[in-house]
């Protein structure tokens, strides 16, 4: 199976803004190519937030082939999928999960089915 791949700044960007909505959860997308299995940017849209919720409407996501997964927070908990969570996760082919405290070892990555994912950092 290939891996994705994912720029290190990135999800460092990731980690930094799931400080700044510290202590609660903080959700967005990721943009990039399924087919070459790579993440090239964050896609931020309006959301709403707590201690242990995020939500965006799905009114406000834009119908973009390029929007190929998603990412979320768990600010008092592991960077591991809830069961809710890996019902999301159906409708993209990656999904990022990332645990306090907030930096690249507690992330993880699953794939749409809920499987964890190989990541490969590039430059």
């Amino acid at each position: 199976m290939a891996e994705w791949k994912v720029k290190k700044s990135l999800l460092e960007d990731l980690c930094a803004a799931a400080q700044n909505y510290y202590p609660d959860e903080f959700m967005c997308f990721l943009g990039g190519e399924a087919k070459g299995k790579t993440i090239t940017e964050i896609v931020f849209l309006p959301n709403t937030s707590g201690k242990n919720f995020a939500s965006i409407s799905e009114a406000t996501i834009p119908i973009d082939d390029t929007i190929i997964g998603s990412f979320h927070s768990h600010p008092h908990g592991s960077p591991f999928p809830s069961k809710q969570d890996k019902k999301f996760f159906q409708r993209y082919k990656i999904n990022a999960v990332l645990g306090f405290p907030f930096n690249l070892k507690n992330m993880n990555f699953f794939g749409g089915d809920g499987e964890k994912q190989a990541i490969k950092l590039i430059e």
